[in-house]
């Protein structure tokens, strides 16, 4: 799977690099073929085609690329995307850009969650003395360790 969603999007590029080099009018003219090429695949079509993972992504980011750059609406799009309903491919798109935000990702790092006792305890000095700092509870804490160390030293 991977591999050919590598080789698709070389596939991509090298196209859009072959293309930059084209007169407008051979790109016009390719076009036109193309569609005429489109219309007879549909006409000539019997079952579905079921496009594979890969092709639905690069379908899709072409086609919300080129909706938002010409601000076309889904009805203009129905002219350039021949094979599929735009709707359905701009489906695929909002999919993936829901997939892609909703995905959990690793945890990267970051300060270790402390004991939910130690917590609750930080919670209660706070609630019960509000006129204290983050300074002032923190050195509560420090004497309370202090105080339970000793204990645990003298029942030792």
């Amino acid at each position: 799977m991977f591999w050919s969603i590598v080789a698709l999007v070389l596939s991509v590029l090298l196209d859009l690099f072959n293309l930059r080099g084209l007169p407008d009018h051979e790109k016009d003219l390719e076009i036109l073929i193309l569609r005429h090429q489109l219309d007879i695949m549909e006409r000539k079509q019997t079952h579905p085609i079921r496009p594979s993972k890969a092709e639905k992504l690069t379908l899709a980011v072409l086609t919300d690329k080129l909706k938002t750059m010409s601000n076309r609406s889904t009805s203009l799009l129905r002219n350039v995307v021949r094979i599929f309903q735009p709707e359905t491919v701009l489906k695929w798109h909002r999919e993936l850009v829901r997939r892609k935000w909703t995905q959990e990702h690793p945890n990267k790092g970051g300060r270790p969650r402390i004991d939910n006792e130690l917590e609750a305890l930080i919670i209660r000095l706070a609630e019960e003395n509000p006129r204290w700092g983050y300074g002032k509870i923190e050195g509560e804490l420090i004497k309370l360790l202090s105080l339970a160390k000793i204990a645990k030293l003298r029942s030792d």
